[in-house]
């Protein structure tokens, strides 16, 4: 057929052998329908507008605009003009006649490509739709370590480093994050929203988030794809240790900065426990007295100085550094002397102090509890 060739010939893709099967359905329902409505007789219903409701929809779920499918209208007139030309008994019919036969053809198309418009519209809606499921998907399979899908993986170019932010939300409000784009993938995560991303896009992916008046983000980032559950673990932990007033409080929060206090506090109950067996005698201090004995302690543990150098740590004169630490040597003596006491305690004080200071007193009401039992 004279159309579908001249549309192959110009737009390429339309030769492809499925869509060309399409298209060649398409241009002889359509020839056959148009020639039926310039007899005065009834015409049979062939489907004409379905089927270009359909092309328009297969279009759109390609990723395609509706251009090509326009541009194959437009020849596809051109064609239909020239044959309808050739159907004149003396090969050049009346200028009225002719007019009107013109905007007959024209009247025609514009029909289908109506019906494509609206199909192409349709599919769009139902790509994007499908689109978000998969992608929210691959998110929720990426964060759980679970293997996605063959069909899932093509909805996300998952990069090799992969930025993971979890963001807290305001009270009942939606940000609108529309400005991350595709290039990131965000999925709902109880009252926070986890955001994936490229690494190399860090800034813009904090920029926008901060810009959509959210709450604090703690941020990770994986080495690869399969680091992103273990980041994302990091990001949480980060932001409930902010919360408990045991990490800086800051709008942006960088899980690099405080692995020590993320891995410290992975496991609260052993913490607890170690609390318990190696700060025994702490424990027992006054609240005043345990506060700046394990201050002091965990400062020498950590640097060793001197009473002067750690007096300047602290901001206190010398000789009350001496008193404090004749004070820690009575409760602890010569456990200060075994490398393994003094590896755990300074681990427990480093996990422990800033929870105390932050206000938690849990560690001393297990303790009363435990001596009055």
């Amino acid at each position: 057929m004279t159309i579908t060739r001249e549309v192959r010939a110009q737009i390429p893709r339309y030769a492809l052998t499925t869509i060309r099967r399409v298209l060649d359905e398409a241009v002889s329902t359509a020839l056959h329908r148009f020639l039926d409505a310039l007899d005065a007789s009834p015409h049979p219903d062939r489907g004409v507008e379905e089927l270009f409701h359909a092309l328009g929809r297969s279009e759109a779920r390609a990723g395609h605009s509706m251009s090509d499918l326009r541009a194959a209208v437009q020849i596809a007139v051109s064609c239909s003009w020239r044959f309808l030309h050739r159907l004149q008994p003396d090969g050049q019919p009346a200028r009225p006649v002719r007019q009107d036969l013109a905007d007959t053809v024209i009247a025609f198309a514009d029909h289908l490509v109506a019906e494509a418009d609206a199909g192409h519209a349709e599919g769009v809606q139902q790509r994007d739709h499908d689109g978000t499921r998969a992608r929210a998907r691959l998110a929720e399979a990426l964060l759980t370590g679970v293997s996605p899908t063959a069909a899932d993986r093509e909805a996300w170019l998952v990069p090799q480093s992969v930025l993971v932010a979890v963001v807290e939300l305001p009270d009942d409000e939606r940000p609108d994050l529309t400005a991350l784009g595709r290039d990131t993938l965000v999925v709902r995560d109880g009252d926070r929203l986890v955001v994936l991303a490229d690494a190399r896009l860090r800034s813009e992916v904090v920029d926008a988030v901060r810009a959509a008046g959210t709450g604090r983000i703690g941020l990770a980032t994986a080495a690869t794809p399969a680091g992103i559950p273990a980041a994302a673990r990091w990001s949480r932990r980060v932001l409930q240790l902010v919360q408990r007033g045991i990490v800086a409080d800051s709008r942006v929060v960088d899980t690099a900065e405080h692995l020590t206090q993320i891995w410290l506090h992975a496991e609260p109950s052993l913490r607890q426990t170690l609390v318990q067996e190696q700060l025994r005698p702490l424990l027992a201090e006054s609240p005043n007295s345990r506060e700046i004995l394990s201050e002091t302690l965990l400062v020498w543990l950590e640097t060793r100085d001197s009473a002067p150098a750690i007096a300047a740590h602290l901001g206190v004169h010398p000789q009350t550094v001496r008193y404090r630490w004749k004070r820690i040597n009575e409760l602890f003596g010569d456990a200060l002397r075994e490398p393994e006491f003094t590896v755990q305690i300074t681990m427990v004080l480093k996990a422990s102090v800033p929870l105390w200071k932050a206000g938690d007193q849990s560690d001393f009401e297990r303790f009363q509890t435990s001596e009055q039992a």
